[in-house]
């Protein structure tokens, strides 16, 4: 039940929109990359990413993103086949919802909610050889973000926040637990596109 909180939210606030859109409905659209820091594992890590979405009447979003590790996180394990230590790869994409509060505001803000699949990886390798052992597992991902927007022009906006990943769905693997994917995100968005 608790999962379907963030959706009963979201649902409440299109309805509240539904007077509005019966008198007139803008429509406009932006893509964004995104850039993600956090940690995984208690190491510092960079995902790197984009967005993409469809804006209703300058404050409602429906959209898409996905997101990847971009620097090598290891996991603190040896690989019993082979000897060699193993790193960690992580990405995930999906679903997301944006509601912005005073759009045209050249100070803005808004909340943001991921509803994504994704998958850690592992992949056992060192200098001394070129043989690869390669394993991965799917996880569930739900973050909800809160920003604050700059209108830098009228067609870039800047978004800068905090999300905070809850990690479902996954049992851990070499290691790595929820909780070691889990965790707090500082974000800046590039949003393009006039609104």
């Amino acid at each position: 039940m608790r999962s379907f909180l963030p959706v009963l939210i979201i649902v409440v606030i299109l309805l509240f929109q539904a007077n509005s859109f019966g008198q007139k409905i803008e429509s406009s659209a932006f893509g964004a990359p995104v850039f993600k820091f956090t940690t995984l594992k208690g190491q510092t890590a960079l995902l790197i990413g984009g967005r993409g979405g469809w804006m209703i009447n300058k404050s409602i979003v429906l959209g898409g993103g996905i997101y990847g590790l971009i620097n090598k996180v290891k996991s603190g394990n040896i690989d019993s086949q082979t000897g060699q230590n193993v790193s960690m790869g992580f990405n995930y994409g999906g679903l997301e919802l944006e509601y912005i509060f005073l759009s045209e505001a050249s100070i803005h803000a808004s909340l943001d909610m991921l509803f994504a699949g994704g998958g850690v990886t592992f992949v056992a390798s060192n200098e001394n050889t070129s043989h690869l052992n390669y394993y991965s597992q799917d996880l569930l991902v739900w973050e909800p973000e809160a920003n604050i927007e700059f209108k830098i022009v009228n067609w870039l906006h800047l978004a800068a926040g905090i999300s905070y990943r809850i990690i479902s769905s996954y049992d851990g693997y070499y290691g790595i637990s929820k909780g070691d994917l889990s965790g707090y995100n500082g974000v800046l968005t590039f949003k393009f596109g006039t609104y």
